[in-house]
């Protein structure tokens, strides 16, 4: 588990990313990554990428039906 602090950012507050973990996000400057919201309450950061979120709604969908 990676600590992060929230912390100022100008008139906002933001947290700093260790190197780790953009390399492992094979991300950099400039570049989005998202704060998912996860089934159980948990959250996760990802690179955005259309395989995994056409994935995403279709786990979506299928939990909807289910609920139904």
């Amino acid at each position: 588990m990676i600590e992060l602090k929230i912390q100022r950012v100008g008139a906002s507050l933001g947290v700093e990313l260790p190197y780790e973990v953009l390399k492992q996000l094979q991300t950099s400057e400039g570049e989005s990554i998202f704060l998912e919201n996860m089934f159980d309450g948990s959250y996760s950061l990802t690179k955005h990428n259309e395989k995994s979120a056409e994935q995403m709604m279709l786990i979506d969908g299928q939990m909807h039906e289910e609920d139904s």
